[in-house]
This record gives C-alpha cells, structure tokens and sequence, in this order.
C-alpha cells in the first residue's frame, strides 16, 4: 500500500511538472526551457559622437538553433531598441551606457517584417512592433563607468562603420511582457550593477548594404548586422500544477509518518 501511495505521489508530480519539462508556451510562441541563444537580424541609426543615442530594430531569426516559424504558428518575432547613449567614441572603440530592448510577437497580418521589400525604415519599424508586446530589456552595466553595451572595429563614428559588441541586460520588470516572469532568472553572472543579469548581447555591425540606402546617412537603418541574445528560460508551473505537486508532497508525508509510528 505504501509503494501505491508513493507510486501515486511520484505520479502527480511528474503531471505538475510534465506541461513545462522541455518547453513553455509564452504567449503562442512554444520556448525551450534552460540556456537559451537567440540570433537575431539588426538594423541601426549612424552614431557619430558623445551624447548621440543607438536607435534601430530587428527580427529573431532562430532560438536554439530552431526557426521561429517552427516554434509558433503563422508568426514573428521583433523588436525594437533605443536609449544607447554614446559615452566615448573613436574610430576603433565605442562604449553605452542605458538602453532598452522591447520584442513582440506577431501573428497573421502581423507577421510582415522584411526591410528588403518594405518601402522604407518608417515602414519597418511599424513592421517590427505591430504585435504584443512580449518581453522588455534594460541595459545592466558591463563597468565601473556605469557602461552597458562597447564595441570595437574600424571607421566607427563615420557613414561606414564595422566591428562587433557585448552588454549586458536585465529583463525590466516595470516595462510589460508575457515573457519577463520566465526570463527573470539572474542566470549571468556580472561584476557590476548591483548583481547577475539575464542576458548577454552580443552583436556585429557594418554600413554596408543597408536596406533602404536612399535613408542614408541620416536613416533609421544604416547600419545592418546580426545580434545575439543569451539567457535563460525557467518554468512558472500553472495553478493545476502547484495542486498536483502538493497533493504528491502531502501523500508523501503522510506515508512517511505512518512510517514511524
């Protein structure tokens, strides 16, 4: 009788548990769980000095290797950044401080972002943020200097920049996003802004080929390149879940103390 009863309580517990073993729905879109790397499209404003600030948008291209197409239905994923303020500049380095990253998820006529076939940088930031809103970033400092974002290359602060660049964020719990609760994990260890983050951005940029090169220099989308995202998804069991899970736990406990008596 025992066996059965822990059988039972085992059994509920992997039910509360099974809806969110590999993969958790957020919103229509089905994201695996643990480490998580998003790759990315991007497309930015030219920065050319201090106090100027990092505009610009893009689309997630896969997540952990799978299309997003493969992971919902009829759907995209985007987003748009802003807030990068330039703190230094040269022709080699560049470092931010702030910033902010909000992704949405489209569906149906939402699904349309492409800026090789859009008319313009207008057309494709209405493109990238026509969905819900579906998580929301803010830069988390990488230094003493309170920097968020840095990057190296060459021509950089001209119309034809090239390189790459790390940061770090935290996911903003105040900005709105059916995803925050399940990417608020602290999984990055950081040196700096007061604790771990939850993602590390990494990116790569050229003034080659921009998508709407009648918009340059002075365009939204001037500079293209692809950006990765690295964090971390943990599971927030449902209200059924938390009842099976107790139910197997107090089963247990219950067997445990005829146990002893």
């Amino acid at each position: 009788m025992r066996k059965t009863l822990l059988a039972v309580a085992a059994s509920a517990a992997l039910l509360g548990m099974s809806s969110t073993a590999l993969a958790v729905d957020i919103g229509g879109l089905n994201v695996p769980l643990g480490p998580t790397f998003a790759v990315t499209q991007v497309y930015e404003n030219i920065v050319t000095g201090v106090g100027a600030t990092l505009t610009g948008y893009g689309k997630v291209d896969s997540i952990n290797s799978a299309a997003v197409g493969t992971l919902c239905a009829d759907c995209e994923l985007t987003y748009q950044f802003g807030g990068y303020v330039v703190s230094s500049i040269s022709p080699t380095k560049i470092t931010f401080t702030g910033g902010w990253v909000k992704f949405y998820l489209g569906f149906g006529v939402d699904n349309d972002f492409n800026p090789f076939t859009s008319g313009s940088s207008a057309a494709d930031l209405i493109a990238a943020t026509n969905g819900s809103l579906w998580m929301t970033l803010k830069g988390h400092d990488i230094d003493a200097a309170g920097n968020t974002f840095a990057g190296t290359g060459t021509d950089i602060g001209t119309t034809t920049p090239s390189g790459s660049g790390s940061g770090l964020a935290d996911v903003d719990t105040s900005g709105g996003g059916a995803a925050n609760p399940f990417f608020d994990t602290n999984a990055v260890p950081a040196l700096f802004g007061g604790g771990p983050a939850d993602f590390v951005l990494t990116s790569s940029f050229s003034g080659l080929f921009p998508p709407h090169p009648g918009e340059c220099p002075a365009g939204a989308s001037c500079v293209t390149g692809s950006a990765d995202f690295r964090g971390s998804v943990t599971a927030i069991p449902e209200p059924e879940a938390y009842a099976l899970m107790l139910a197997g736990l107090a089963v247990v406990l219950f067997v445990s103390r005829r146990r002893n008596d």
